[in-house]
């Protein structure tokens, strides 16, 4: 290669040299001021994303704490006082009642009556042509206030009995409810039961195919296995039954799914008193209610022996006679009337009287009678809490010391080979403890639903 080539080939190997520099260095500052950019970007995304998240993570535990404090089965009492028929039918009654309340206290129609002459009556002073009536007849004094306050009294009666019927469908509605958890912790127990049977299975059918068990250890626990499985099944078709049963109160579909999310926890504690059932009770207060209508059904029974009394006005019209001419010819006839109704049928009104005085010897006797009902009730009640509470006791230290002799033939089974049988028998009568504390559990809150029926304390949540 000759010189000039040679210097021409240094000089642009040199000037491409400084302008790959001199791309490196614009290109780099240009990425450092895209990562500059690039992160302070990231870092205002991701400020506004963790303040998006941080919002919506507090959005959601305030949601679940909501979801917490309205317990699913307040919402199926809610639906069904709105859903169910019977109860509906209930408070139609009141309606009906309460009309007819608004139709009391008030005057019986006047009377308008017209006549008139096909054949003329000749007075003396004309022909009579026609005849026009109006009258109005007024009850004895204090007849239509008593009338109003029957009524008023039927229609407090009608809504207390709507009360009632409403107290005693959320008595149903808890009580069904109850079965369904206790059916549901039945099948749960039962199916954490099965799992530790079906781990037994393995072990001692190694054990057995290394001849250090007999056969009869791996038939028992396939026995038992089998006893668990269709228990199992069973459980599952009492669940649909009490499924439907709980719906038909909602009167909605047989098959809609139940929430029951709760735990049945034990409260011994209680403010209720028996006064304030017999004071606060929508039974006792419809009948104090049918009382005083029956009350004001006998004044007015006292009453229908005093007369009414009307008042009213004929006029009649006359023609004028032609045939001669006098005073008043002609002049129209106004007659002012006075009636007065006559009880003189005295067996009839000693009648009515005497019926109405039965009838408050009948309700006054079911009031009496529902009194001495709820007070047994109250007692069964307690009697059933307290003895709940006793046996709960007794079945907790009962389950914790059949847990520590389960833990010591666990052990001496694994390494002895023995006292398989009573492995089996002691972890079914840990099955039936822990089924057996779960119906104590359920008598312990269906006792407490009942005194929450008796005080009517839940009517007051819904209000």
């Amino acid at each position: 290669m000759n010189q000039p080539s040679y210097n021409l080939i240094y000089q642009l190997n040199k000037y491409t040299a400084l302008t790959i520099k001199l791309i490196q260095l614009v290109s780099f500052q240009l990425l450092s001021n895209i990562q500059t950019i690039e992160y302070q970007l990231k870092s205002v995304v991701n400020f506004r994303l963790r303040k998006n998240i941080f919002y919506i993570c507090g959005v959601w535990i305030l949601m679940g704490m909501g979801l917490r404090a309205q317990s699913p089965l307040n919402d199926y009492l809610m639906i069904a006082a709105e859903q169910n028929p019977a109860l509906k039918a209930k408070y139609n009654q009141y309606l009906v009642a309460l009309e007819n309340a608004n139709q009391q206290g008030v005057l019986p129609d006047p009377n308008l009556s017209f006549g008139y002459f096909i054949s003329p009556v000749e007075t003396r002073v004309g022909a009579q042509q026609l005849k026009l009536s109006i009258s109005q007849m007024f009850p004895w004094m204090g007849t239509l206030k008593t009338k109003e306050q029957a009524a008023t009294s039927i229609a407090k009666a009608r809504f207390e009995e709507f009360e009632e019927a409403k107290n005693l469908l959320f008595l149903n509605v808890k009580t069904k409810w109850l079965l369904l958890f206790e059916v549901q912790e039945e099948i749960r127990i039962t199916t954490e039961n099965l799992r530790i049977l079906r781990s037994y299975e393995p072990i001692t059918k190694t054990k057995y195919e290394s001849s250090l068990v007999s056969l009869t250890d791996l038939v028992r626990v396939q026995i038992t296995i089998e006893q668990s499985q269709t228990k199992l099944e069973l459980l599952e078709l009492k669940k649909a039954s009490l499924l439907g049963d709980f719906n038909t109160l909602l009167n909605r579909d047989l098959n809609t799914e139940v929430i029951i999310n709760e735990s049945l926890e034990i409260n011994s504690q209680h403010n209720a008193s028996l006064d304030s059932v017999l004071v606060n009770q929508p039974g006792i207060k419809a009948a104090q209610a049918n009382l005083e209508a029956v009350d004001s059904e006998v004044i007015l029974a006292q009453l229908k022996r005093k007369p009414n009394i009307g008042v009213g006005l004929d006029y009649v019209m006359v023609n004028k006679r032609k045939d001669m001419t006098m005073a008043d010819n002609g002049k129209d006839v106004l007659i002012p009337m006075l009636t007065v109704s006559l009880p003189i049928f005295g067996k009839k009104n000693q009648s009515v009287i005497k019926e109405a005085e039965l009838k408050k010897e009948v309700i006054a006797g079911q009031y009496y009678g529902l009194q001495n009902q709820l007070r047994n009730t109250w007692n069964t009640t307690e009697f059933d809490i307290q003895t709940a509470l006793k046996e709960l006791n007794q079945i907790d230290s009962e389950v914790n010391k059949t847990q520590t002799l389960l833990s010591i033939l666990i052990s001496e089974y694994t390494n002895d080979n023995r006292n398989f049988e009573d492995l089996l028998a002691t972890q079914q009568k840990l099955l039936q403890l822990q089924l057996t504390k779960i119906k104590s559990k359920i008598k312990h809150r269906e006792a407490l639903y009942k005194r929450e029926y008796l005080t009517g304390s839940t009517l007051n949540q819904f209000k």
